[in-house]
């Protein structure tokens, strides 16, 4: 009962990831406000611009004769400038609005897809939780500008094996590398003789540098949901009890790398 509540306690905390979701959406809705005030603004300063571009060009074209004054020319001169001024401005005060329109709107497409991502990533825990094959989840997070590792996507098609799985076969895997190590080892004496007879284990973590001990905490870890620390421990095992336990080990890593790189990935996603 203890391991199953730490398994739980340690399982992805899901509804924090949907109040996560959740919260970004929210976001977007002053960014929309803010989006749409910013088009309105456009459309009035492109209004204003219409009239003052009919002016100038109604003045460009007016033809200045020849009995004209100095400063009737000079008083037309200065009037064009202020309206070329006047409609550089202008346009220069547009093209910021557009500019700022656009990246609230980049802004907002940005953390839109940031939810949905999280959404998918939390769905992709449950997927590797349960064993099941996660490579639609995959792709919908490379759809969505995620890069996935390797750790993460490859075993996708197929899923990893559960905690249970592992804690389930660890048993009669380690006997067999527990037999195997005994037999290379060829120890001598009656206790040494019935240990190969029997296969006797040591089923409590025990000290000690010898496979049995190796073996035994282990088991422990695993017990705790800790594969990443089993694995550490089995590292240590005499080349005899490493063969035996081969197969399990890969599977091991296997799932322990693919939900660090969630994790990873979900840590990348929160901070961004």
């Amino acid at each position: 009962i203890e391991a199953l509540t730490k398994q739980l306690s340690d399982a992805p905390d899901v509804s924090s990831l949907t109040d996560q979701v959740q919260a970004l959406s929210q976001k977007l809705d002053p960014v929309d406000a803010d989006l749409t005030a910013v088009k309105s603004s456009v459309e009035s300063l492109t209004g204003q611009i219409a009239p003052l571009a009919d002016r100038l060009t109604e003045l460009e074209k007016a033809p200045i004769s020849a009995s004209t004054s100095t400063e009737a020319t000079a008083a037309f001169e200065a009037e064009l400038k202020k309206l070329q001024d006047s409609l550089a401005a202008q346009r220069g005060e547009v093209e910021k609005m557009v500019a700022d329109a656009q990246a609230l709107e980049a802004k907002a497409t940005a953390e839109a897809q940031a939810a949905t991502n999280l959404a998918i990533l939390s769905r992709l825990h449950g997927q590797l939780d349960a064993g099941q094959p996660y490579s639609d989840l995959v792709s919908e997070l490379q759809a969505g500008g995620v890069t996935v590792p390797d750790a993460l996507s490859t075993p996708a098609d197929k899923g990893v094996e559960t905690l249970s799985s592992l804690r389930a076969s660890f048993p009669a895997v380690a006997r067999t590398a527990l037999a195997d190590a005994r037999d290379a080892d060829k120890g001598t004496g009656v206790i040494a003789f019935l240990q190969r007879q029997t296969g006797a284990r040591s089923v409590t973590p025990q000290d000690g540098d010898g496979p049995d001990a190796v073996l035994s905490r282990a088991q422990a870890a695993l017990a705790d949901g800790d594969v990443a620390t089993a694995l550490t421990e089995l590292k240590s095992l005499p080349e005899a009890a490493q063969t035996a336990m081969a197969d399990w080990e890969q599977a091991a890593q296997t799932r322990v790398a693919a939900v660090e790189a969630a994790d990873t990935l979900a840590s990348d996603l929160n901070s961004n």
